[in-house]
């Protein structure tokens, strides 16, 4: 009898580490599935701009990437359950483009912020200020939440869905940089 005990005992050991490998193969694989991924290609910023212009959000984006621009970036998350959805298009530009760019913003808001991140501007003046974006095409990782200083905000847009505490809502806007001769223009939805 203690070796039929030994020989069960030894079975669980060893399919108790192969149960665990699968169960937790078969998840990563679901979730791999079942998650949207981020998209960072370029080539299809076309798409990713359509499927954006339902939402209205997008009218401030260029409708094709401009061929003079460079280092070119995009990042776009359609959303899942509780994750918001954004899509942000960063790209270099002649100077005098950007300088356009500039002025043109100017125009269209009162909402300016210099650098700072989602949530920044309007935790210091709630009344006031509007919540921007989180720097999802910086290349340093360390900057990922705010925009370096240099960066100017221009809020476009921003609507509260949840009745003034900002659980559900969207913003839109473009950032420049007159030092890097940068454009990035965002939308999100959360």
């Amino acid at each position: 009898m203690p070796s039929r005990n030994l020989r069960i005992l030894v079975r669980v050991i060893i399919l108790l580490p192969v149960a665990a490998v699968v169960y937790c193969s078969l998840t990563w694989a679901w979730f791999s599935y079942a998650f949207p991924a981020v998209t960072t290609d370029v080539g299809d910023y076309a798409n990713r701009f359509k499927e954006w212009s339902r939402s209205g959000l997008v009218i401030h984006f260029p409708s094709k990437i401009p061929p003079q621009a460079q280092k070119v970036r995009l990042a776009a998350y359609p959303g899942f359950l509780q994750a918001g959805a954004y899509i942000q298009l960063r790209m270099q530009l002649p100077s005098s483009e950007i300088k356009a760019i500039e002025d043109d913003l100017k125009k269209k808001t009162s909402h300016i912020y210099a650098g700072g991140g989602f949530f920044d501007h309007y935790n210091e003046d709630q009344k006031n200020n509007w919540p921007t974006t989180t720097f999802h095409t910086s290349d340093d990782p360390k900057h990922t939440t705010g925009f370096p200083s240099h960066y100017t905000l221009y809020a476009l847009t921003a609507k509260d869905h949840s009745g003034g505490a900002w659980n559900h809502g969207e913003t839109t806007g473009a950032a420049v940089s007159s030092e890097d001769n940068e454009g990035i223009y965002w939308a999100e939805s959360w």
